[in-house]
């Protein structure tokens, strides 16, 4: 409860300062905001469990304050609260799983004197690039202590190069993990590509390290994000992403590459059809090492509800998958639906590569449907239903059907 007066008070404080404050200074709100309730079966481990809990209710908040001086210089507050399950009890929001009132981001961002160049420094999105149709498997929908450097080149060349520090959680010697990008974007006539390169070291004492590591390790990769509507009504994504690792644990690398063609001609609807392929060897090794996966086909249940826990979390390496979609099927005028359908394998003999819940070898399979709504009952103001089916064939674990119906409610402004 006190918390929630701190946040009270908190906002009154930002809201005064806002009146009394001088008149170039503008501070602006904008937020996602959600409630929502989940019937889920099967949808930990695969397994029919009776005494598994099949419906609960969430919210999640999510507000953004900015305080911008003026055209050049700018501070942003982001804030979290949720995910709350219903019915927890007062003590959660004194928790430390991610129930409490959280700062998300806080940066402050402004350009060089007389210059392009753009600088943000302090806790901010260090999400990798990619093509947009899939998020990045390395490191994507992550937030991150991070200072940011960003200037055009030439009217269709950019630059920008970041160090971020991932980790410093012990705050003794070789406890921290660094990582150093650069990115290269480059946008054409209908088209758009963008290299980009990174290199981290991760110290043995760091939460990241491997059990048994005393020495600090070694990590690259290289990767590239290209999409393409110079065919209109047709547009093409892609994305190839390849990694190494190297310490005393043991070395291992691997590769990505993911491809969309979309077709947007139709007045009714989206069409999509996409696959992906990413390596892992028969030993279960030759997989591209990864930080922090956002993997998703958006609405499915890979990294894709809107809601949580309406997935079964994103992908890591060693699988191959194959699925098509329309999209934004329009027949009524602000009712919309989505229809997805997905199938999965491995791509070796090792369990470490897609989703959590079904850890696929090349003898698994897995497939999904998903069947997506929304109603936008006001511009700001939409009622979402998601309904999946997904079926995980393994050779090792008895499985069951997994099936989810989610509903509830977004508010963004």
């Amino acid at each position: 409860m006190k918390r929630i007066v701190t946040l009270v008070a908190a906002a009154a404080l930002i809201m005064g300062l806002a009146a009394t404050a001088s008149a170039e200074l503008a501070v602006k709100a904008a937020g996602a905001w959600r409630v929502h309730g989940n019937v889920l079966q099967n949808f930990d481990d695969f397994d029919d469990d009776a005494t598994e809990q099949t419906f609960d209710v969430r919210h999640r908040m999510r507000t953004q304050f900015r305080f911008v001086y003026n055209e050049n210089v700018m501070g942003e507050l982001y804030t979290e609260y949720g995910n709350v399950t219903w019915g927890s009890g007062p003590g959660q929001y004194n928790a430390t799983d991610g129930t409490t009132i959280d700062v998300k981001r806080a940066f402050i961002q402004f350009r060089w004197p007389d210059t392009d160049m753009l600088i943000t420094a302090g806790e901010q999105d260090i999400t990798l690039p990619s093509s947009g149709a899939f998020s990045n498997i390395v490191l994507g929908g992550s937030d991150g202590s991070a200072i940011a450097i960003s200037s055009p080149i030439t009217d269709m060349v950019g630059l920008t190069v970041a160090y971020a520090r991932l980790d410093d959680s012990a705050a003794t010697a070789h406890s921290t993990f660094d990582a150093y990008v650069a990115a290269l974007p480059v946008s054409l006539d209908g088209m758009r590509l963008t290299p980009w390169f990174t290199y981290a070291q991760l110290g043995s004492q760091s939460d990241f390290a491997g059990a048994g590591q005393t020495e600090d390790g070694n990590f690259w990769w290289a990767g590239l994000g290209f999409n393409m509507d110079m065919l209109d009504p047709i547009v093409l994504y892609a994305d190839f992403t390849y990694g190494s690792a190297s310490d005393e644990v043991g070395d291992t690398s691997g590769w990505l590459i993911d491809a969309m063609i979309e077709f947007k001609g139709l007045d009714f609807a989206v069409l999509q059809g996409f696959g992906a392929y990413s390596s892992q060897n028969d030993d279960g090794d030759g997989a591209m090492p990864v930080v922090d996966s956002d993997f998703t086909v958006g609405g499915s249940l890979i990294n894709g509800s809107s809601f949580s826990p309406g997935d079964l979390g994103p992908a890591a390496p060693g699988f191959w998958l194959v699925g098509v979609a329309a999209r934004q099927i329009t027949f009524v005028e602000k009712l919309s639906h989505d229809l997805i359908a997905l199938y999965a394998k491995g791509t070796g003999d090792g369990a470490a590569g897609f989703v959590e819940a079904a850890p696929l070898t090349a003898d698994d399979s897995y497939w999904e449907v998903d069947f997506n709504h929304r109603y936008q009952i006001y511009e700001s103001l939409a009622a979402v239903v998601e309904l999946a089916y997904a079926d995980y064939d393994s050779d090792t674990l008895d499985t069951d059907p997994l099936m989810k119906a989610s509903f509830g409610f977004h508010y963004k402004f």
